[in-house]
C-alpha cells in the first residue's frame, strides 16, 4: 500500500526532528549573527572548520552530561501517554482522507547546532527537504550543504546555513524555495542536538550502511569513536557525531549530507522495528511528538495520530536519497563556499515543482560529487 509507506515515512521524519520547547507552531527567529565559519582553506578545497571533535564536542558532552536529559524525556513520554492515547482514541476513526491533502507535500527539515536543549537559535547545521509525491509512491530526501553561497532574501548573499541564523525560520524558508526556482514548502520541522541524541536513545540505536571509515576523537572526552565501513549500529551519542563528522571524509560536507540521510533512512527503519515488535510504545511515540517536534505549518497531534499507525507498511529502501549539485568550490568574502550549479538546481527544481523527481534521476543520477 504505497499511500501508507509514504505517509509512514513523513511521521517518521517529525519524530526525527523532535525536541523543541513543546509550544505552539510558530516561527522560531533566531538572533542575528555574522556568518562565524573560520576559512580554513584555499580556494578549490572543500574543508571547513568543524567543531565535532573539538573541544566541548557536542556528541559526548552529550553522553556524559545529557544522561539525566534523556532520562526525562523518558519521563515526559510516560507521563503524557495516557493523554496521547486518549487523542488516539478520539483520532481512531479518522475519515480516508489524508491531514497532508491529496497533493504532493515538501517539508523542510532543519538542524540547528545549538548546544542549549531548550534553544532553536543559531546556524542551521543541518538542512534537508522531504518530497513526498502526490502517488505517496517514492519519498525523496534532498540535502543542502551547509556551506553553498546563496542569494539570501532581503539579506544578501552567504552561505545558506547563515539564512536561518540571520533571518529565522521564513528566512531559510525563502532561501531554499527560490533556490529550487519557488518550490511551495508546506511544513518546517526544527531540531536541535539534544532532540536527537534523546531520540537516538529511544530507539535504543539504529543502523546504517557507512560509505567511508572514519574515527573522530572527542575533544571533551578523549575518547576515540571508530566508524567502520559497511553495516553499523549508532548508539547514543555515536549517532550526533557519526552525522555531524565532515573532517577526514574524501568530500567533506558533501560527504556528511550523505550520512545525514542515511541516518534518516537507519531512523525509519528502527522506528518501524520498534513499533512491529512493541506497539504499546505507539502512545509514547505521539507523546514525544507532540510535546517535543516543532511545526511550523497546519499540522497538528491529531494529525500525528491519523498518520503515525501506517509506519509498519514502511519500506525506507525507496527512498530517492539527493543533494543539491555543485560546481565545485570556492573563497568568496574570505570564506570557503560551495558553488552551486545553477543549471542542475533548476532542473531539480522543476522536477520537484512539476513532481517528477524520478524523471531526474534517470537523467542527472543520484551522485554529488562536483560535476559527476
Amino acid at each position: 500500500m504505497r499511500f501508507s509507506r509514504a505517509l509512514a515515512t513523513l511521521t517518521a521524519v517529525l519524530v526525527l526532528t523532535s525536541c523543541s520547547d513543546g509550544g505552539p507552531a510558530t516561527t522560531q527567529v533566531a538572533p542575528t549573527t555574522e556568518d562565524r565559519d573560520a576559512v580554513t582553506s584555499s580556494a578549490g578545497a572543500p574543508a571547513t572548520t568543524d567543531s565535532t571533535a573539538g573541544t566541548g564536542s557536542p556528541g559526548d558532552a552529550g553522553a556524559t552530561s545529557t544522561a539525566p536529559a534523556g532520562d526525562s524525556a523518558a519521563r515526559t513520554g510516560s507521563a503524557t501517554a495516557s493523554s496521547t492515547a486518549t487523542a488516539a482514541q478520539r483520532t481512531s476513526a479518522a475519515p480516508e482522507s489524508s491531514p497532508l491533502g491529496s497533493g504532493p507535500v515538501n517539508v523542510l527539515l532543519v538542524g540547528t547546532d545549538s548546544r542549549d536543549p531548550s534553544s532553536m537559535t543559531g546556524q542551521s547545521d543541518t538542512i534537508m527537504l522531504l518530497h513526498l509525491p502526490a502517488d505517496r509512491e517514492d519519498v525523496a530526501l534532498v540535502s543542502f550543504t551547509r556551506d553553498m553561497w546563496v542569494d539570501i532574501p532581503g539579506l544578501g548573499q552567504g552561505k545558506i546555513n547563515s539564512a536561518f541564523a540571520r533571518g529565522g525560520t521564513d528566512t531559510l524558508r525563502a532561501t531554499v524555495s527560490d533556490l529550487l526556482g519557488g518550490v511551495e514548502i508546506d511544513y518546517v520541522l526544527q531540531s536541535n542536538f539534544q532532540g536527537f541524541i534523546n531520540l537516538t536513545r529511544w530507539l535504543e540505536g539504529f543502523e546504517v550502511d557507512n560509505q567511508h571509515a572514519s574515527s573522530v576523537v572527542v575533544g571533551s572526552t578523549g575518547r576515540e569513536v571508530v566508524f567502520p565501513e559497511g553495516e553499523i549500529r549508532l548508539e547514543n551519542t555515536d549517532g550526533l557525531i557519526y552525522a555531524r563528522q565532515r573532517q577526514t571524509l574524501p568530500l567533506g560536507d558533501l560527504d556528511r549530507t550523505e550520512r545525514q540521510r542515511a541516518v534518516m533512512i537507519g531512523m525509519m527503519e528502527r522506528l518501524q522495528e520498534r513499533l512491529e515488535d512493541d506497539p504499546q510504545d505507539f502512545p509514547e511515540l505521539v507523546a514525544n511528538l507532540r510535546d517535543n517536534v516543532k511545526v511550523t505549518g497546519d499540522l497538528d497531534v491529531a494529525d500525528f495520530v491519523a498518520l503515525a499507525p501506517l509506519l509498519t507498511e514502511l519500506d525506507p529502501e525507496d527512498t530517492i536519497s539527493l543533494m543539491v549539485p555543485l560546481t565545485g568550490f570556492d573563497t568568496i568574502q574570505g570564506q570557503s563556499v560551495n558553488v552551486v550549479d545553477r543549471e542542475q538546481t533548476a532542473a531539480l527544481g522543476e522536477a520537484i515543482r512539476e513532481d517528477s523527481v524520478e524523471s531526474y534521476v534517470e537523467r542527472w543520477g543520484t551522485g554529488y560529487a562536483p560535476g559527476g
